[in-house]
């Protein structure tokens, strides 16, 4: 592609902040324009493919995680442009070609049901993902290296919504990547109209018109257990290891499906009510006897007392050998049944309620946790209602139809939490450094040595 000037015609009209976009055009492979509502970024990017089109044949795509529609895409704005500028296009039903280059324009959502739909995009010159904080980490670990050629662009535009966006964590701070924020009062095209409708928000509410106008991510959404802000706070819970205390406590999460991984949270007492996570593991491997010798060598080396084990579906296979074929009794398992009404009048079943034993601890400042993939896992759980109207948490299948990936370590941890309150053990073991499974002697008779 040739490279840009300033000398601009009119269709390249767009906000001064905007224009590195085009004097850094082959510096980059990435652009990632972020921001609020009325910043223009959309209107930027659209009229940068079209004035590339006219130049060049291309191969141009137009995508989004989901398009039900082609009213959905940046369609409607490429042809008001084209028209408005009469540019030399022809506008098809789904598609715009160029009448003298031959660029194409096509229009594509990134999954049909559930399945990748990146068939031909090996041959993209340029690829734009409006929306992008509708993508998941899973489309973009499938979609970016499909896109092959060596002066491909990829751009992004999209308001954040959540902390750690898939594409803001992917690809800012990348040397090969231009990243812009702008909002409506960087942009010299933005209406009166719009103007006047961000000072209502902002006079309505702060947090909307921080999200909505200032491009900042939300908070939390009304559905969410924790806020990013609450579970990064945590790391300033540090509460120092007590003489006496050390008691440490597992949990594992079995894998079961394709995208799931095996996780492991180890956590640590530091004093009568201060927990840190001191350790964290995940592997993909899902062959149940390697599973099962995974976490019995990491129990050991790690000096766990007391470990949990996801029971539910493949984890029994686990469970079963370490309790109940080699007796050894600090394993437990750890089960999601739903409680009755008359049991429990605000959870719906053993998950919930232990999650929200977490979030006490949390809101308390009775728990440390460091390790930045819990957090953005924790940060993706969110609750509904049952038919009792009690929260109950959204369960990993429904979270999976949603393009959402598995919280695997979070679920470790809710396990984890679960044993704290019932460990009752005699002070003088309660503080040993070495589980009693792990002796030598434990170990021999496992090995079958006499």
């Amino acid at each position: 592609m040739e490279t840009l000037t300033l000398e601009l015609p009119e269709i390249l009209q767009m906000p001064e902040k905007l224009l590195p976009i085009l004097t850094n055009f082959n510096d980059y492979r990435y652009f990632l324009i972020e921001g609020g509502r009325g910043g223009g970024k959309s209107q930027a990017v659209s009229r940068l493919v079209l004035y590339l089109a006219e130049k060049k044949a291309l191969r141009i795509v137009c995508g989004r995680e989901i398009q039900n529609s082609i009213s959905e895409s940046v369609y409607s704005l490429l042809t008001d442009l084209i028209n408005k500028n009469k540019l030399y296009f022809d506008v098809f039903a789904t598609k715009i070609n160029h009448k003298q280059t031959g660029t194409t324009i096509n229009f594509r959502g990134f999954r049909e049901q559930g399945v990748f739909n990146i068939q031909g995009m090996e041959g993209v010159d340029l690829l734009w993902i409006d929306e992008a904080q509708a993508i998941t980490k899973q489309t973009l670990d499938v979609l970016i290296p499909t896109i092959r050629k060596d002066k491909a662009k990829i751009f992004f535009t999209m308001n954040r919504f959540i902390e750690h966006d898939p594409v803001y964590m992917a690809f800012v701070g990348r040397k090969d990547c231009l990243h812009i924020h702008i909002n409506y009062d960087e942009n010299i095209y933005c209406t009166q109209a719009l103007k006047t409708e961000a000072e209502e928000c902002r006079l309505k509410s702060l947090s909307d018109y921080a999200h909505i106008w200032l491009g900042e991510p939300v908070a939390k959404t009304e559905d969410s257990l924790f806020s990013f802000q609450e579970l990064r706070d945590t790391k300033k819970n540090i509460y120092p290891l007590r003489e006496n205390y050390g008691y440490k406590i597992g949990g594992f999460d079995i894998a079961r499906y394709g995208d799931d991984k095996c996780a492991c949270v180890i956590l640590r007492q530091n004093g009568a009510l201060h927990w840190e996570q001191v350790f964290v593991d995940q592997w993909e491997h899902k062959d149940l006897n390697y599973t099962t010798g995974r976490i019995l060598l990491t129990s050991n080396e790690q000096n766990v007392n007391k470990s949990i084990i996801d029971e539910d579906g493949l984890g029994a296979g686990p469970f079963d050998t370490l309790n109940k074929g080699r007796g050894l009794q600090n394993f437990v398992g750890f089960r999601n049944p739903a409680i009755g009404y008359s049991e429990n009048k605000s959870f719906g079943n053993a998950r919930t309620l232990n999650a929200y034993k977490l979030k006490d601890m949390i809101m308390k400042g009775h728990l440390v946790i460091t390790d930045e993939n819990l957090i953005k896992e924790l940060t993706t759980l969110k609750y509904t209602f049952d038919h009792n109207q009690r929260r109950i948490l959204i369960s990993k299948e429904k979270m999976r139809t949603d393009n959402i990936p598995s919280p695997n370590l979070a679920d470790a941890l809710i396990m984890a939490v679960s044993l704290i309150g019932e460990i009752n053990y005699a002070e003088e073991t309660q503080f040993q450094h070495q589980p009693q499974y792990s002796k030598d002697s434990n170990l021999f008779n496992l090995a079958g040595i006499k």
